[in-house]
């Protein structure tokens, strides 16, 4: 079943003096993502920046099965391991969205902490 999902990509700053590389694979990722947004397969990615130069994140929304074709691609792995020989602490999470996604996930935490006796 596809559900609305977002695929969260953070990172650290670059690894000391791989800045310039930083930046290339940046770009190349970014027009990778925003291509695919192109073709409709997601909605533009998002990006945000910390202001001291910290690192950054990537949002990509979309449902779940496409992200995950997306993700699991031969392009989108070959980026991501560039993005890991660049840049410290590279990460990737999963997060479902909308209403009923919330309420079943919810529920869900509900029932497991019930049957431990932690509710």
């Amino acid at each position: 079943m596809a559900r609305d999902a977002a695929l969260v990509i953070t990172w650290g700053g670059p690894v000391t003096g791989r800045e310039g590389k930083s930046l290339e694979v940046f770009m190349e990722s970014l027009a990778f993502y925003a291509q695919r947004a192109a073709e409709g397969k997601i909605s533009n990615p998002e990006v945000y920046l910390a202001e001291d130069g910290s690192g950054g994140m990537l949002i990509l929304k979309g449902k779940s099965d496409v992200l995950r074709e997306l993700e699991e691609s031969d392009e989108a792995r070959k980026l991501l391991i560039k993005a890991h020989a660049i840049v410290n602490d590279l990460k990737s999470h999963w997060y479902l969205a909308g209403d009923e996604e919330i309420q079943r996930e919810t529920q869900f935490f509900a029932e497991v902490g019930n049957q431990l006796g932690l509710m």
